[in-house]
């Protein structure tokens, strides 16, 4: 039998179609992916922005404004970081990089010039911010706002306004009810900014807004890996091939030739799944929330789906050998439609259906096998993966049975 497994290996690795479709291609679209959405969480990070500060005899007045620019300006160029938002030893994000000069006619000629992108200068009293018509445009730009720069540009405006707000009200205190400085809670309270909802995390992990697209692609990266387990039973079936011939009148039993040949395909189907979630993981840094371990046991399992998939396919009768590869990869398109891989249409088709229709995203295995990762990075414990897994197991022995008694009812007439 192990002979046999041996002989159904070289075989499966050999085929250099399958070899493209389960390896490559998973590989191909994940990097397609990280094209298109790679750049999404970076647009919702902070960036530093290159400023210049015009400390001139009004700067030097206002105490306050100086004590915020240095605490949002960074030490050293922002262009050390490759333009990202610098963090200080207290784990805080630093916003801005400030350069000084003496005069508001150096202060344009860098902006006009494009070193820095803003200008910060008091006058009256408040703090105002300029910012460089080159800066504004690319704000403006749908395209290059995709690099954070609007967001950033939103949280200094928002500083400045809440300093000058602030400002102000101190100064109308100070002018109408001076004693009312030496209340803690009023002073405490000047530069509040509690709000009415605030961010809590309800999954294990944080995870990436397009991590969903990736875990489709592997349950379809799975379905696909039945070509594995239908060219292991075919090539048992006389009627399908002249290795089928020999094998029919070999002295070992046909059950032992269809158990290597489901064994050479479980691995073939999990080392082409492991080779995709490894790739995603570390070559588009999709994280797993440390749990790449249980992701390896999700292969196993989806493989092992896979396998008994197209083993049920496999034994079909009376359908040649191209067909059930057309059906397989049929099979594999439909279903992962239904499991978000299409897009955002898609993934809001998969969610109606898990929510108004929950039986038929059960018996999709495309939407099983992408539950088995969402299961893993979503959830604090294991039992929802335990839940999927058992489903699929269930499925694949279903599809066994099946597979044994067409298996066992075939026939031939002549060779």
């Amino acid at each position: 039998m192990w002979q046999t497994f041996l002989v159904n290996l070289k075989l499966h690795l050999r085929e250099k179609t399958q070899l493209f479709w389960l390896f490559a291609f998973p590989i191909i679209l994940a990097t397609m992916f990280n094209g298109m959405f790679g750049n999404i969480a970076e647009s919702f990070e902070l960036h530093t922005l290159d400023v210049v500060v015009v400390e001139d005899t009004a700067w030097k007045a206002s105490y306050g404004a100086q004590t915020l620019i240095d605490g949002l300006s960074s030490d050293s160029s922002a262009s050390d970081t490759g333009g990202f938002a610098k963090v200080d030893s207290d784990g805080g994000s630093k916003l801005v990089n400030a350069t000084k000069v003496d005069s508001t006619a150096q202060a344009k000629r860098l902006l006009a010039d494009g070193t820095v992108q803003g200008m910060l200068q008091v006058v009256d009293g408040r703090l105002k911010l300029s910012v460089s018509q080159s800066t504004q445009s690319s704000a403006s730009d749908v395209m290059a706002s995709s690099s954070g720069l609007n967001i950033s540009l939103t949280v200094l405006g928002n500083i400045v306004d809440l300093y000058n707000r602030n400002t102000d009200v101190v100064t109308e205190i100070a002018k109408n009810n001076p004693t009312a400085l030496m209340d803690s809670a009023v002073t405490g309270s000047i530069g509040s900014t509690n709000g009415y909802t605030k961010e809590i995390q309800l999954t294990n992990f944080k995870p990436s807004g397009t991590a969903r697209y990736y875990y489709a692609l592997l349950g379809m990266a799975a379905l696909m890996a039945m070509s594995f387990a239908i060219n292991a039973v075919t090539m048992t079936q006389a009627n399908l091939s002249a290795l089928g011939i020999r094998r029919s009148v070999s002295p070992l039993p046909k059950l032992r030739q269809l158990l290597a040949g489901f064994l050479s395909s479980w691995l073939c189907s999990f080392l082409s799944l492991t080779v995709a979630m490894l790739y995603i993981r570390f070559g588009c840094r999709i994280s797993l929330g440390g749990r790449e371990w249980a992701a390896v046991g999700a292969c196993l399992v989806a493989s092992f789906a896979a396998s008994a998939f197209g083993t049920l396919l496999g034994a079909l009768p009376k359908i040649p050998t191209g067909a059930k590869h057309g059906l397989c990869t049929a099979l594999a398109c439909i279903l992962s439609l239904f499991s978000g891989l299409y897009g955002q249409f898609a993934m809001q088709l998969s969610d109606q259906i898990a929510q108004q229709a929950p039986v038929l995203s059960l018996i999709n295995p495309a939407q099983q096998i992408t539950n088995l990762f969402y299961d893993i990075l979503y959830y604090d414990n294991f039992k929802p993966f335990f839940t999927t897994a058992g489903i699929l197991a269930a499925m694949s022995l279903v599809c066994l049975a099946v597979a044994t008694v067409l298996l066992r009812r075939q026939r031939y007439e002549y060779l």
